[in-house]
């Protein structure tokens, strides 16, 4: 408000004085009571944010009535009135507004649950007043898993109106599941039952007789004893050539079979060959450990010694169609060397003039001068025929040349797979025979052994499958065994003086003499390099060029019997 001027001098009317001095006092009183009304508002607010002012007392809490001064004038008793029916008005609004508060309508705590809210005492802090009703949690908790347990907190009241509607149920209590307790494994039936087990009874001593195993024990070295001095005499007739004339390998104790082979184990279940009785289907095929499951196993898959080199052979044709083809091939050639004739890139080849048709292709000059024509003309087809020996010659394989062209055709025979044959001759004296039994045998790449023995002779032979049936064909077909060899002419020798003098050997008859094939079949590998004929008088001896693979061969030879022998 403006204010007067005042006087020059400075002094003033006694009236305005004091009513200025009045008007002084009533705005520090106003200020006064505006500071105490922010404080005790500053206290509500504190005492509602902690929860200690009940409703009730906070309603009926004013701001003290300061007490008016007898000079407070009316506009200022006024403006006091108008600021306690504000604070009882907003009083009475925020009670209301708690009431029915969302905040209170949400999930309770836990910890409220467990305990009822204690009362403030009258010694308390604050205003000395209880918390209100509404802000404390007396509703029951729900459990509540780990999983959930450190989510983020969502808010408790619906941010949007039209979600307030669908707020989320509370989630069903989950249903308890009966604990069964398993059966203890260690407990007996007994246990189980409530009977007391039955007490443990010692058995007692049983001594063997004095003796018992001295005596197994002497029996087992006697054994032993006699299955070395057999070893010993089979040993010195196998040296001497005896052992299969006395039968002495028969003699020898064999260890007995076993009760199980060891690939029939798992199949076995008591590990004897017994099992079979009870049936095949209490065999162990649909056990756990059964060898024998579902799955199929596929080996990798080797090629057969025949499959690595395998040709397509060519379409064999009749004479008829060998000569058809002959002709069209040479047609096509002679063809195509006329139209590069044509084209000018092969020279055109001369007159093939011959004595025939001398006078028809030099008509003129055979007229002129026909002697030196004629002489022409034989010189030229003597020139035509030496081009053509001398390109047959070119052509021509030397002797290196075709011994390698067959030593290849034999490699590449070899390579289809290994086949050996045995073949056992009743009497193998005749030098013909030897000498063709010996020489198709190097012939044909064969190598093997030719043993001559006093009771009969026994040929093994190894190489490829082609050669090995040409030598079949050869020893069982085309060689005559029953006839002997021409004799030879007979030459002068003149003999050293002091020579002892050879008696001729006594013919051997060999009307009854045959070849037979006692073995054939595949082989892995050779098992000598060339072919050897030796003369064996033991059979010891005969083992041992055959070797420890192939001295069996000797035995099934000996053994043999044709189908005539057989007969009678």
């Amino acid at each position: 408000m403006d204010r007067k001027r005042p006087l020059e001098d400075g002094t003033a009317s006694a009236s305005k004085k004091a009513k200025i001095s009045a008007t002084s006092k009533a705005s520090a009183q106003t200020a006064l009571i505006e500071q105490k009304r922010k404080e005790i508002a500053a206290k509500l607010a504190a005492m509602k944010g902690s929860g200690t002012l009940p409703s009730s007392v906070s309603s009926s809490v004013v701001a003290p009535k300061p007490s008016p001064s007898p000079a407070m004038s009316d506009d200022i008793a006024r403006k006091i009135a108008e600021a306690k029916k504000k604070v009882q008005s907003a009083h009475s609004k925020f009670a209301a507004s708690a009431k029915s508060s969302p905040h209170t309508s949400g999930p309770p705590s836990r910890t409220s649950s467990a305990r009822p809210p204690e009362p403030m005492s009258a010694s308390g802090s604050g205003l000395k007043m209880a918390a209100h009703p509404l802000l404390l949690d007396t509703t029951p908790s729900q459990p509540q898993s780990k999983k959930d347990r450190y989510k983020p907190m969502q808010p408790k009241f619906a941010s949007i109106k039209a979600n307030s509607r669908n707020a989320p149920a509370p989630a069903p209590m989950p249903i308890p599941v009966p604990i069964v307790e398993a059966a203890n494994p260690y407990l007996t039936k007994e246990a189980v039952d409530g009977n007391v087990p039955k007490e443990r009874v010692g058995r007692s001593f049983r001594f063997n007789p004095k003796g018992k195993y001295v005596a197994i024990a002497d029996q087992a070295r006697q054994d032993a004893k006699m299955e070395a001095l057999k070893q010993r005499i089979a040993d010195q007739a196998r040296k001497a050539g005896l052992d299969s004339e006395m039968g002495i390998e028969k003699t020898i104790k064999r260890p007995a079979p076993p009760q199980y082979e060891w690939w029939d184990e798992a199949l076995l279940p008591n590990k004897s060959y017994n099992d079979l009785d009870m049936g095949v289907e209490n065999l162990n095929f649909t056990a756990t450990d059964s060898p024998i499951t579902i799955y199929v196993q596929h080996p990798i898959p080797i090629p057969a010694p025949g499959d690595k080199t395998k040709e397509l052979k060519p379409l064999m044709l009749t004479s008829r169609e060998q000569k058809k083809m002959r002709k069209l091939r040479r047609a096509g050639e002679l063809q195509d060397k006329r139209d590069r004739i044509r084209m000018g890139l092969l020279p055109p080849d001369p007159p093939k003039v011959r004595l025939q048709n001398l006078m028809r292709v030099l008509t003129s000059d055979a007229i002129q001068d026909p002697t030196r024509v004629e002489a022409r003309v034989r010189r030229e087809v003597a020139m035509r025929r030496h081009n053509h020996e001398k390109m047959n010659s070119e052509r021509k394989l030397t002797d290196d040349q075709r011994k390698e062209k067959l030593e290849a055709k034999k490699a590449d025979e070899e390579k289809r797979g290994i086949q050996g044959a045995v073949f056992k001759i009743k009497t193998l004296t005749d030098p013909s025979h030897r000498f063709k039994v010996r020489k198709n045998a190097e012939q044909m790449n064969l190598t093997g052994l030719c043993i001559f023995g006093p009771h009969f002779s026994m040929v093994y032979v190894e190489g490829a499958t082609k050669f090995i049936r040409q030598y079949k064909k050869l020893m069982l077909n085309r060689i005559a065994w029953t006839e002997a060899s021409r004799p030879r002419g007979g030459e002068e020798v003149e003999l050293v003086e002091g020579a002892p003098e050879v008696a001729p050997a006594e013919p051997v008859s060999l009307e009854d003499n045959r070849c037979w094939l006692v073995w054939e079949g595949e082989l892995r590998d050779r098992a000598f390099g060339n072919f050897r004929p030796r003369s064996c008088e033991t059979d010891r001896s005969a083992k041992e060029l055959l070797g420890e693979k192939l001295r069996g061969y000797w035995d099934q030879a000996k053994n043999w019997k044709g189908e005539e022998e057989e007969l009678f």
